[in-house]
Order: C-alpha cells, then sequence, then structure tokens
C-alpha cells in the first residue's frame, strides 16, 4: 500500500510537473490544465493525462486533438521514480528531498526538450532547497554543497564563455549555469566533479551519435540540459558506488 500511494503520489506530482512545464516558459500563473491546440479547458477526468491514455480517451472533447505523449509519459516517469526513490530511502528526509530535487530535475527536462529555457525562477529556489536539504541528507553538508555549487557554476560558466566564442552565441546559456550550480549542491564536493565528467561525457557522446546518423546537424541546437540532469541524478544516486569502482580499478 505504502508503494502504491507513493507511485501515485508521482503521478499526481507529474500532472502538476506538466502543468509547470507549459505555464512557467510563458510567463503566465499556472491555470487550469487546457488543450495546447485549442487551449479549450480539460475536463476534470482529464487533468491527469496517464488515466485517459489507459483507457483511451487521451483526446481533446473539443477538438478531438490526441493530448501530447509528453504529458503521460512525465507522470508515468515520476511515479516510477518516486517509487524507486521511497523503496530505496523508505520515509525518510533523504527521500523528501530527493523526491523534490527528481521533479525539479524532471521539470527542467521539460522546459529545456521544449522551450530551450532552463528559468531562473525554477533553479534559483532549487538551490535554496538544495543548500536546506544539506541538513537532512546524509553524507552531505552545508559547506560540501556551497562549495560544490560554486564548482559547477564556475566550470560551466567558463564552458559556455569558451562555447560561445568558438562555436557562436548560444552554444551554452544562462540556465544551463545555474542548473549545474544546482546539480553542483545537490551532490555536493567532491561528488560534483563526477556529476560534470557525466554529464561533459553523455553530451559529447549523445551528441556525436545524433551527428553521425544524422538526426542533428553540426549547427543544430541540442540541448544541454538533460545531459546535466542525467549526470547529476545518477552522481546523487550511485555517485559513491561509481567513485569507488572507478578507483579500485
Amino acid at each position: 500500500m505504502d508503494l502504491l500511494f507513493v507511485f501515485t503520489l508521482g503521478i499526481v506530482v507529474g500532472a502538476l510537473v506538466n502543468r509547470l512545464g507549459a505555464d512557467l516558459p510563458a510567463r503566465r500563473p499556472i491555470q487550469r490544465p487546457n488543450c495546447p491546440y485549442c487551449d479549450a479547458p480539460r475536463p476534470v477526468i482529464q487533468w491527469i493525462a496517464l488515466p485517459t491514455y489507459v483507457v483511451g480517451k487521451g483526446r481533446c472533447p473539443n477538438c478531438d486533438a490526441t493530448i501530447p505523449i509528453r504529458y503521460p509519459l512525465a507522470e508515468l516517469a515520476l511515479g516510477f521514480l518516486f517509487t524507486f526513490l521511497y523503496m530505496r530511502y523508505g520515509a525518510t528526509p533523504q527521500f523528501t528531498f530527493y523526491a523534490l530535487y527528481t521533479t525539479i530535475l524532471v521539470l527542467i527536462t521539460i522546459t529545456d526538450l521544449e522551450r530551450r529555457l532552463i528559468l531562473n525562477v525554477v533553479t534559483f529556489p532549487a538551490m535554496v532547497l538544495a543548500l536546506v536539504g544539506s541538513f537532512f541528507v546524509p553524507g552531505i553538508t552545508w559547506k560540501s554543497a556551497l562549495l560544490g555549487g560554486a564548482i559547477g557554476y564556475v566550470t560551466f560558466y567558463i564552458l559556455a564563455l569558451v562555447g560561445n566564442l568558438s562555436v557562436g552565441p548560444g552554444a551554452l546559456g544562462g540556465g544551463d549555469v545555474t542548473l549545474a550550480a544546482f546539480v553542483g549542491m545537490i551532490t555536493g564536493f567532491p561528488l560534483v566533479v563526477e556529476a560534470l565528467l557525466l554529464a561533459i561525457l553523455s553530451g559529447g557522446i549523445i551528441s556525436l551519435l545524433l551527428v553521425l546518423t544524422k538526426v542533428r546537424s553540426m549547427r543544430d541546437y541540442i540541448p544541454y540540459g538533460p545531459f546535466l540532469v542525467l549526470g547529476g541524478w545518477v552522481t546523487l544516486i550511485w555517485g559513491v558506488q561509481i567513485g569507488i569502482w572507478f578507483f579500485a580499478r
């Protein structure tokens, strides 16, 4: 029953993330769920997209457009991620903060993939949350959180300067820099180094594969936020084990 509750909670939070992912980039107050095509309000039964998809009702009753697949996928992802975190950490403050961090990272992934935006209105409060979390999460202190945030910020600020000078404006944006700071704060020092390396490696490998397979060209924009999210989340959960494995080889 605990796992069912946590899974359901993740789905509900996923529905909220979907709403934030639509409203925050538009700089508007949080609105009632609506169709992204005709703007008609969704019926209450469709406020959470996943159940309506399961029963085959994932269409707008006004224009008959299909609800974008991102909506049920985000809900399902957070449902499984919340469940995984609960099974790993139980009903502890660590679970609570990790679930909040995961929610923020999923929201950032959505806005970066869809709008090429990583919003300060998300990352700045997230950094405050990470600082508070450093007092409750085992294995990290407020000093290591601040140092990790500083390393993440400075590293990606320099990378942004170099990238914009060598490739052109937009290679890395200010949102990537603040996201790197948030990732550094939740992983802390020294794990921030691992998180940034994983982000850089995964970004380089996947970008190269996209170019080689001609899915993207060298001039196409490839959002970097999802790679920082991946590196940060993997390090958050398995960073110590990865470090032990690496140095034991």
